[in-house]
This record gives structure tokens, sequence and C-alpha cells, in this order.
């Protein structure tokens, strides 16, 4: 009997867990062109090392703010640092003239900014996303595709 009731509980956590999993989606403006990037590529934006779209349109980086939920994973997940260094990276100075970053408060901010401005690009929780943004690929993967890297807790 202690041994089936320790299963359930165990279960109950395992599934417990899996709910609370959020799945993130790296989301652009419907027109813009790009499809597809890799992590690498999404980090030099985060970076402000990739300042432009191949169409030449200068980047406009849109996120929640650092400290609300989820944007612990999402920075350290596509910085390859902490937390402390990617806020770092994100507010620094310069950050202005090369890939402005726009930070908001919730993800129903960041997919209105990225619809209403055709160089902007965001995460949102995948259960945000609207028709008027269109979700970018990410190492060939889309959200809810097996492997893909920004599921986060």
């Amino acid at each position: 009997m202690r041994k089936r009731l320790l299963m359930v509980c165990l279960a109950l956590t395992c599934a417990a867990s899996l709910a609370f999993a959020t799945d993130f989606a790296v989301v652009a403006h419907a027109s813009n062109p790009v499809k597809a990037m890799t992590l690498a590529d999404l980090g030099k934006i985060f970076r402000g090392k990739t300042a432009t779209w191949q169409n030449g349109r200068n980047i406009t980086l849109v996120l929640r703010e650092p400290d609300s939920p989820g944007m612990k994973f999402v920075i350290e997940k596509v910085l390859g640092g902490t937390l402390e260094e990617g806020k770092a990276i994100l507010n620094e100075p310069g950050r202005k003239t090369s890939v402005p970053v726009v930070f908001v408060s919730s993800d129903a901010e960041v997919v209105k900014v990225v619809e209403a401005n055709s160089a902007a690009i965001g995460v949102v929780d995948v259960y945000n996303i609207t028709s008027g943004v269109k979700v970018v690929k990410i190492d060939d993967k889309q959200p809810f595709d097996p492997g893909y890297v920004l599921k986060g807790h």
C-alpha cells in the first residue's frame, strides 16, 4: 500500500512539473521574411552583434522584463550565461544604436509591439501568439517539436 501511494505521488509530481513547463516562441512581424535561425544567431541579436535583417532593416528586440517569470530561462539559454550577465548585455548603453531592446510587462505587449513593427523580433509564451506575428524556427524546430531548445520551466 505504501509503495503504491509513493508511486501515485511520484506520478503526480511528474505530471505537475510537465504542466508548468513553458514553450517559448521567437516571433517576428508577419511580413518579416525571416523563417528560421539558429540559437547562435538569436544570441547574436540578443548581444547586439547582428543589427539588421537581410533586407537591411534595423532589428528591434522586444522582451518581457528580465525579472519576469520565464525570462531568466530565456536569457540564460540564449546568451549562455547568468541572468545578471544577460541583463548587463541587454541594458548596455550602446544598444540604442545597434539593436535596441524594448522591455514590456507582458507577453501580450510583446506581441502587440512586434505586430506594429515589421523589423521587431520577440520571445513569448506560445499561448500568446496571434495571427499578427509568425513563429521563427530555432535550430529547424518549432515549439512543441521534440528537442526544441526554448522549452523551459
